[in-house]
């Protein structure tokens, strides 16, 4: 974990650093090229997400983030997860996941706008995806470089606090309180951070001692863990900069 703090001198310090994650623990290079196809595909869904939001705020497509576009991506997931990995279902699965992230972009393209009400420079968004990014990678950094696959023991802990977030938001529905939401709106994003270390190292496990070469399914799971996180960072930091201005209307009053 030290490593991640250390002083970076550019670019290749990344690479080298990130290719020394992908081949620890003695992984065969079937595996590791099992994670490059996982992570490159894991780019072009967060790409397709981008779009998505771009043509909703600026009404480009046929119709905006709303109920139909969940509806349409809570199809195409039940289509990934429901279809068997098979060469048949290769292409299938593949358009599916991508018409998810889509919709994933259409269904956030509201968050988006209003984000951009409150800052219309976009320093909000930019601030956001640098965040997301930075957590992602560390505790992905954080899962690959890991000794023991101790993470993977986080499932019941995680499917405890999904439990728990769920009930504070039903609950919060009725109430409409603030400590509600900030406690739903911190718990969820620590959550989803726990989700990439457990998902990185399931995947792994998956991976090396089952023989799963599933790409769609496991970039599926890490898509979720990274859009869970996005969009928690980018409603908090629209908060502190709506309470910001907020205290400034008040000193000038």
């Amino acid at each position: 974990m030290s490593s991640f703090f250390q002083t970076s001198n550019g670019p290749s310090d990344f690479t080298s650093t990130f290719k020394a994650a992908i081949t620890l623990q003695e992984l065969s290079k079937p595996v590791q090229q099992h994670l490059v196809r996982v992570y490159i595909t894991l780019a072009g869904l967060a790409a397709c997400l981008a779009v998505g939001a771009y043509l909703h705020v600026n009404q480009l497509f046929l119709f905006g983030g709303g109920f139909l576009s969940f509806l349409i991506g809570l199809f195409s997931v039940i289509g990934v997860v429901g279809l068997p990995d098979t060469p048949e279902n290769k292409y299938l699965r593949y358009g599916l996941l991508y018409n998810f992230a889509f919709m994933e972009g259409l269904s956030i393209g509201p968050l988006i706008q209003y984000t951009l009400h409150v800052d219309y420079s976009g320093s909000l968004i930019v601030k956001a995806c640098i965040a997301t990014s930075l957590i992602f990678v560390s505790f992905t950094l954080s899962a690959l470089f890991s000794k023991r696959r101790e993470y993977i023991y986080l499932g019941g802990i995680l499917g405890s606090a999904l439990s728990i977030l769920g009930c504070v938001s039903i609950l919060n529905l009725f109430l409409r309180s603030k400590i509600l939401f900030s406690m739903e709106l911190y718990l969820g994003l620590f959550m989803f951070c726990g989700y990439v270390l457990y998902d990185t190292q399931l995947i792994l496990y998956r991976a090396s001692k089952l023989g799963s070469r599933d790409v769609v399914g496991h970039s599926l799971d890490l898509f979720i863990d990274l859009v869970g996180i996005f969009v928690r960072v980018l409603i908090a930091l629209t908060r502190n900069a709506e309470e910001k201005e907020d205290q400034k209307r008040r000193k000038r009053s």
